[in-house]
């Protein structure tokens, strides 16, 4: 049987049904090996095409048999004690907006246990309470009569070694389409393996085959998911199957100061709350927006290379990066998203004795983010301190091709030749003009009135 996180890996019977003794063979049923659940033979494309049903021998089982069967078919072990009731239902985190996630997971978890559809993922440092809430699924399904299957990926690679032993009780094939096919699978701890060619092979077979079938699944890892295997993170991340929560901030606790993209404003600026359409705009201003809109999401999609986002303040620049940022976000890679100014503050503060954390250091962080987004690229940039050091880093990221996301209301002269000769250069950035005048703009000489140019929430 597949051992779950607290015990270790054993030479042990990994069927559908717990541990059986010879005395016991013949109350096993022969038609689902004690599972309690078959598949129907159908083809592909059947609406009940790898789905369980229940067996007819759990029709007439008692409420505590069907439990302790389903139990034992679970491999959760000792964390049949982490349900939902004793889950600290804010996490651990003292940031209100990683508590705000957590209770948002620990929700769509809930919903999840009740009707198991889709994918849940869910990352974070260790401890911030992952393997609690993927325990608790599993034993809410439990109570539900639902079969679902617990097993640490680190584990269950041990175990599929071990069926090439000679004598080994249990064949490959068998345990493999054990978990495969499992009716709702808990995989804890993806990532830590070890991650050899067969590993990383066996894994991708396995989510793979769950990814194509559809079937209810959840993983936790506490690894960014940009170090996962390509093929793996675009299953996992798939937007139509998979919610991703990341539960806690993978980034560095000293760095949480520059990255603003938790503020409440900047959190609630999606594309969804974008308006395209705008109110008393030209054809030529609708055009630009449309385009700034449509460039951005497909950037957000599949981030490479540059994006400039030109205009004045208030024309949508900042919602779009942040539309940006949160997009990736909701896929589980988290940029870093700061503020020029306060960028340059920050940098400032690094040069002090006093100050924890070195000027080097937050550079270094910023210049090999994996997606950075800088916006408000106009203030200061007359200061021969502030045009140097940002050059020094959008160069870094201009040779290193590191997608980087740009926002500007200055003329590209105004920001002196050598950033300007990155920011021009056509291989690496698309520049998106917005026309659009902005929210509180003056137009003839007045501002526009409310009724002339409503919005949902004013553009920046």
């Amino acid at each position: 049987m597949i051992s779950s996180g607290a015990t270790s890996a054993a030479n042990t019977d990994a069927s559908s049904s717990a541990e059986v003794s010879p005395s016991q063979e013949e109350e096993v049923c022969p038609l689902c090996g004690g599972a309690g659940f078959v598949r129907r033979s159908v083809p592909l494309g059947h609406p009940d095409f790898g789905r369980a049903v229940p067996c007819r021998c759990v029709e007439e089982e008692r409420e505590e048999q069907r439990l302790a069967r389903l139990q034992r078919y679970s491999n959760l072990g000792p964390l049949t004690r982490l349900t939902f009731d004793n889950l600290i239902q804010r996490g651990r985190s003292a940031r209100p907006s990683d508590q705000e996630r957590f209770m948002r997971c620990v929700q769509d978890a809930r919903a999840f246990a009740e009707e198991p559809e889709g994918w849940l993922v869910l990352h974070g440092a260790s401890g911030c309470g992952k393997t609690h809430i993927a325990a608790a699924v599993a034993n809410r399904c439990l109570e539900l009569g639902t079969p679902a299957l617990f097993v640490v990926v680190a584990d269950l690679l041990d175990h599929m070694r071990a069926t090439y032993r000679p004598g080994s009780e249990v064949g490959y094939d068998q345990l493999f389409e054990q978990v495969r096919n499992a009716p709702v699978l808990i995989l804890d701890d993806l990532g830590t393996q070890s991650a050899t060619p067969w590993a990383q092979e066996k894994l991708f077979q396995l989510i793979n085959h769950r990814f194509n079938a559809r079937l209810p699944t959840i993983v936790t890892t506490n690894v960014s998911l940009l170090q996962l295997d390509e093929r793996l993170r675009a299953r996992l991340t798939d937007p139509p199957l998979a919610r991703v929560y990341q539960l806690e901030e993978s980034r560095p606790v000293k760095y949480r100061e520059l990255d603003l993209l938790q503020r409440p404003l900047l959190r609630d600026m999606t594309f969804e709350s974008f308006d395209i359409r705008g109110y008393g705009l030209n054809p030529e201003e609708r055009r630009s927006l449309e385009n700034a809109h449509r460039q951005a999401l497909a950037f957000a999609e599949q981030p490479e290379n540059w994006l400039l986002f030109m205009g004045r303040h208030g024309c949508g620049k900042t919602h779009l990066a942040a539309a940006i940022a949160n997009y990736r976000q909701q896929r589980g890679e988290p940029p870093c998203f700061v503020v020029v100014p306060e960028l340059l503050d920050f940098l400032r503060q690094g040069f002090s004795e006093e100050n924890p954390v070195s000027y080097h250091e937050v550079f270094e962080y910023l210049r090999t983010a994996p997606l950075l987004i800088l916006d408000d690229l106009d203030t200061q940039t007359d200061i021969l301190w502030v045009r140097e050091k940002l050059f020094q880093l959008l160069n870094y990221r201009y040779t290193s091709c590191l997608p980087t996301v740009i926002t500007t209301a200055a003329r590209l002269e105004d920001l002196g030749d050598r950033i300007a000769s990155r920011l021009v250069d056509p291989a690496v950035c698309s520049v998106l003009p917005i026309r659009a005048p902005g929210y509180r703009a003056e137009v003839g000489g007045g501002e526009h009135k409310p009724e002339q140019r409503k919005r949902g929430r004013p553009r920046r």
